[in-house]
C-alpha cells in the first residue's frame, strides 16, 4: 500500500503510521462486497474473505466463529446482555485471528521465521500457528507473563526471550531482532495486518444480533480498534448505518487509554490483569479516536473488582482470565451510571481463558512436580532409570519413574540418548530445555 500523504510503498509489513508520521489503514474495494455470500460459507475468520488481505496460502486452524452466550445477569440488570467467549478459539484467545491472518499473510516474507512481541496471548497464538505452517518462532516477552501461555509457547516450539518488564520494552527489542535476522514481524503495533483477522469479530456480532455496545478489555487496544475497523467497513459498504459505542475497560493501576477518555490523571503501575499492562500503548492516538467516534466511553476497575468479575463470569459458566475479567464490573458500572439502558444489546468480549494464567497450563501438561524434578535433573547430563531415581531422593516408587519417563517422552520433552547394555539413558530435547529454563 501507498502512504496517501507521502506516497512511500509498503508491501510486507505495514506499520500503523508511516514515517512521515501519517496513519496507515488497510484499505478494499467495498462497492464489490456482498454480504449475502458469507451466509453460504462456514462460520470463522475466512468466511469473511473479501474483507481480507489476499494470501497465497491460508494458515488455519479454524479459528473464529467463536459463540455468542445469552448471559443470565441479564434478567438481574433488566439489559440484554451477551457474552463473546474468544476462550473459545485453538489457543484459547483472540489473538488466533489475528496470527491465522498475519501467518498466512507473511509466508512470503518469513524466510527465517516469525517474531512477535508480546504479554502471552499473542505469543501463544503466533506460536501454534507458526508450527502449523512449519516454520521457526521467535517469542519476545516480559519478565513476568502467565505460566499457563509460557507452557503454550513451549510446547508449539516457539523460541523465547525474556526482554524488559512489560510488553512496551519487548516491543521495541523484537524490532531490532527482526531487522537483524530477516523475521518476519507480526507484533501488532509494528505490523497491522493481523488485525485484519482480529476486526471479523464485528462481522460475527453485526450478523449475529447488531449490537448497540460493545465493551472491551483494552491493553495496547489493538482489539478494541479492530473491532471499531470492523464496524466502520461494515457501514461503508452499506450493511451497517450506526457505529455501536465502544467502551475500554482499563485497570486502576494501568490505565494510559481510559485516563485520557475520562479526563483523570493516569496510572502505570503492574496489575494482576497482566494482559492489561501496558504503559504506552503505540496505538493510542487509534483507539481514542475509535472510542470518541463511537460515542463510547472508558471505565476503571480495581484489583478486587477484577477478582468479583472472574467470579460472575463463571456463574455464567464461563472460566476467563483475570485481563477479561474487568468486563463484567465494568458492565455492572454503566448500567448503574445510566450509560446503559433497557433495549439496549450489549455485548462482553472475553478475549482469554482462565486456563492459560496461574497453574492450569502446567497441569494441563501433565509437568507435575516429579517431572519437573526429572527435567532438572537431566538437564545436568545424560542419566538412566535407576540414577534419576537416586537422585530425586524422596519416597517415589521406582516403578512410577518408568511411568514419568514415558509420559516425558511423549509430551516431546525426554528422548533417549544411547544404550549400554540393558540400561537406557536419556536426555532432554530441544524443547525440554526450553521449558526448564523458562520455570
Amino acid at each position: 500500500m501507498k502512504c496517501p500523504k507521502c506516497g512511500r510503498e509498503y508491501k510486507a509489513e505495514i506499520p500503523p503510521f508511516c514515517i512521515c508520521g501519517e496513519e496507515l489503514e488497510i484499505t478494499y474495494d467495498y462497492s464489490s462486497v456482498d454480504t449475502r455470500k458469507w451466509k453460504n460459507r462456514r462460520p470463522g475468520v475466512w468466511r469473511y474473505k473479501e474483507l481480507l488481505p489476499k494470501v497465497k496460502k491460508i494458515v488455519s486452524l479454524q479459528e473464529g466463529g467463536t459463540p455468542l452466550i445469552k448471559a443470565r445477569i441479564s434478567e438481574q440488570l433488566n439489559v440484554d446482555v451477551f457474552i463473546k467467549d474468544e476462550t473459545r478459539n485453538p489457543t484459547g484467545s483472540f489473538r488466533d485471528r489475528l496470527a491465522t491472518v498475519a501467518i498466512s499473510y507473511g509466508l512470503p516474507y518469513a524466510k527465517n521465521g516469525f517474531i512477535v512481541a508480546s504479554d502471552g496471548n499473542a505469543a501463544a497464538s503466533v506460536a501454534a500457528y507458526s508450527a502449523r505452517a512449519e516454520k521457526e518462532c521467535f517469542v519476545v516477552i516480559p519478565r513476568k507473563v502467565d505460566k499457563g501461555k509460557l507452557i503454550q509457547m513451549i510446547a508449539f516450539g516457539a523460541r523465547i526471550i525474556r526482554y524488559g518488564e512489560s510488553v512496551d520494552d519487548a516491543i521495541e527489542y523484537a524490532k531490532e531482532l527482526a531487522k537483524l535476522n530477516g523475521l518476519y514481524n507480526v507484533t501488532p503495533e509494528e505490523n497491522i495486518v493481523g488485525l485484519e483477522g482480529q476486526k471479523t469479530i464485528a462481522f460475527e456480532l453485526w450478523e449475529e444480533i447488531n449490537p448497540t455496545h460493545v465493551i472491551v478489555p483494552t491493553g495496547s487496544g489493538s482489539y478494541l480498534y479492530s473491532i471499531y475497523k470492523g464496524f466502520k467497513e461494515l457501514i461503508e459498504i452499506g450493511a451497517l448505518e450506526e457505529m455501536p459505542k465502544l467502551i475500554a475497560v482499563q485497570t486502576d493501576r494501568c490505565n494510559p487509554i481510559a485516563s485520557e477518555i475520562l479526563g483523570i490523571k493516569g496510572e502505570c503501575k503492574e496489575t494482576k490483569a497482566l494482559g492489561l499492562y501496558v504503559r504506552e500503548p503505540l496505538m493510542k492516538p487509534k483507539v481514542i479516536r475509535a472510542i470518541r467516534e463511537s460515542s463510547g466511553t472508558a471505565v476503571l476497575v480495581s484489583e478486587e473488582e477484577i477478582e468479583k468479575g472472574e467470579r460472575l463470569l463463571a456463574n455464567e459458566g464461563i472460566f476467563a482470565e483475570l485481563s477479561s475479567a474487568v468486563v463484567m464490573p465494568a458492565l455492572i458500572k454503566l448500567v448503574n451510571d445510566g450509560f446503559i439502558e433497557k433495549g439496549d444489546r450489549v455485548v462482553l468480549v472475553v478475549t482469554g481463558s482462565g486456563l492459560k494464567t496461574g497453574e492450569g497450563g502446567r497441569e494441563k501438561f501433565g509437568i507435575g512436580g516429579t517431572k519437573l524434578e526429572i527435567l532438572k535433573i537431566l538437564k545436568d547430563g545424560e542419566k538412566y532409570a535407576y540414577e534419576i531415581w537416586q537422585a530425586l531422593g524422596k519416597p517415589v516408587k521406582y516403578q512410577a519413574i518408568h511411568q514419568h519417563i514415558k509420559e516425558l517422552q511423549e509430551l516431546g520433552l525426554i528422548e533417549e540418548a544411547y544404550r549400554r547394555g540393558k540400561r537406557i539413558y536419556y536426555k532432554l530435547t530441544e524443547k525440554g530445555i526450553r521449558l526448564v529454563d523458562n520455570l
